[in-house]
């Protein structure tokens, strides 16, 4: 597996986590989580690879930043939907608006959590357009151009 993947994967799997807490307990700052893990799946992808320009260091860097953009989407709306179920469970009061009961007609629920997936995929969208930006940028800067050996005379 080449490493811009397995580094992609690996930042992903962990702020897949990381995003899931910290969008159940406060969702707008996940993409920050993304901007951290993309920027480093494309530095240490673009340091694996050692790619001889930087041009393709930044490929490496995007591709390695998508790769963890992508899984970390996921952790957005798993922290989306889990902080719908626990306010709804503990009766949690929000700041605008009611939050249906259980008893609510099954039309209101669906629209309630669908809003939820809609908000944490938005989130989550702009954290992997993000982390895939970051990441080229990181992988841009942590490559040095190689330049060709000359030709002996």
């Amino acid at each position: 597996m080449r490493p811009r993947i397995k580094i992609g994967l690996i930042a992903g799997a962990i702020g897949l986590v990381l995003n899931a807490c910290v969008a159940g307990l406060i969702g707008f700052c996940g993409p920050v989580v993304a901007l951290v893990a993309g920027g480093l799946a494309g530095f240490f992808a673009a340091r694996q690879e050692n790619p001889p320009t930087r041009n393709e260091g930044a490929k490496t860097g995007a591709t390695a930043g998508g790769i963890a953009g992508v899984l970390i989407i996921v952790g957005q709306v798993i922290g989306a939907i889990g902080a719908l179920v626990y306010m709804q469970a503990s009766g949690t009061q929000p700041i605008f608006g009611e939050i249906p009961s259980m008893d609510s007609s099954p039309s209101i629920l669906i629209g309630y959590y669908f809003g939820g997936l809609g908000t944490g995929l938005c989130f989550g969208i702009v954290g992997a357009l993000l982390a895939a930006g970051v990441g080229a940028g990181a992988g841009y800067m942590a490559t040095s151009d190689q330049s060709p050996a000359e030709p002996a005379a």
